[in-house]
């Protein structure tokens, strides 16, 4: 039997990372347009929306420092991609600690100034805007700290159990999607009803990845990498494999190994199939103290705010007036 030549293969594309970075930039800037839209035309609601981008911001900031420190970058973090040419030099990181000190990493310092500034506040010093600041530091970062997809808290819990099992991921996601269609119908909010439609299509997108996996796995191609890690020979495989299972696509692609004239985007699906094995290199026991962690800036926050209710009352007199 004859040993497959590499050589026959074209070499593959590279990959264009400025793509995702325009992404996510396009989506920021939209967020911010919807959220010019839908509020009141006066100075105060400007002030938190600005707040609101600020607090954001340095929570992104708590990632990329981060990420800098082990110099890798964590898998699924798509807003970190406007930080391009800061974060296109690192590689995928493989660490099961590293990306979930990662991710900790941003909510974590967040909670942690909300405390801060609320504790100036109770302290004496009533400033009306450092309060609301406190507010927004804690809420924003306590919803980052929620396990389900695609917040900090729900990769940090599918790093733990869902990693090693595409079946578990998509159930993890579709829980995670049904989360969001309910508290979305609860308050009559669409936009978040929207986005758990949108969590419903990626479970369909993670049940075709699956089934590309098994017939990878049946042809020997190693799809367990990154993409400047594939062969040629493992590029074209997987394309093909994923042009199969989408046949009206198939029909308007060149046949053979003949590049398309929007190749681009075959590149772009050929990245979404791999995975990265992650190392499990976090003990049990580490794992019970993140956990533990993550509880305490929930438990912390929400006992300092409810022992202080006169403040928040204060608040919404000041903010109703």
């Amino acid at each position: 039997m004859f040993e497959e030549n590499e050589n026959i293969y074209p070499v593959k594309p590279e990959l264009l990372k400025g793509t995702s970075r325009k992404n996510a930039v396009y989506l920021i800037l939209l967020l911010i347009a919807l959220m010019s839209v839908i509020v009141d035309y006066n100075l105060n609601t400007y002030i938190v929306l600005f707040e609101v981008l600020f607090v954001l911001f340095l929570h992104e900031l708590g990632h990329f420092f981060m990420m800098k420190y082990f110099k890798v970058q964590a898998q699924g973090m798509f807003f970190m991609s406007f930080l391009g040419r800061q974060i296109k030099s690192l590689r995928l990181s493989d660490s099961q600690k590293e990306q979930t000190l990662i991710n900790l990493m941003g909510p974590l310092p967040g909670i942690l100034i909300g405390v801060g500034l609320f504790l100036v506040v109770e302290n004496g010093f009533n400033n009306y805007y450092l309060l609301e600041l406190s507010y927004i530091f804690i809420a924003i970062n306590l919803l980052n700290l929620v396990p389900i997809d695609p917040f900090d808290g729900g990769r940090i819990i599918g790093g733990f159990f869902f990693c090693k099992n595409d079946q578990y991921r998509m159930v993890f996601t579709l829980i995670s999607s049904l989360a969001f269609i309910g508290v979305g119908v609860y308050f009559q909010f669409v936009p978040l009803m929207i986005f758990g439609f949108l969590m419903g299509l990626k479970v369909r997108s993670l049940q075709k990845s699956q089934e590309l996996h098994e017939n990878l796995e049946e042809t020997n191609v190693n799809y367990k990498k990154t993409y400047e890690d594939l062969t040629d020979r493992e590029y074209w495989k997987i394309r093909k494999a994923f042009l199969k299972k989408n046949p009206k696509l198939e029909e308007m692609i060149p046949s053979g190994y003949t590049l398309w004239e929007n190749e681009r985007l075959l590149v772009e699906q050929v990245r979404q199939i791999l995975r990265i094995k992650t190392k499990p290199d976090l003990s049990v026991l580490a794992k019970f103290g993140i956990l533990i962690i993550m509880a305490a800036l929930v438990v912390v926050p929400a006992y300092l705010l409810y022992q202080n209710r006169e403040i928040f009352d204060w608040y919404l007199d000041r903010t109703n007036a």
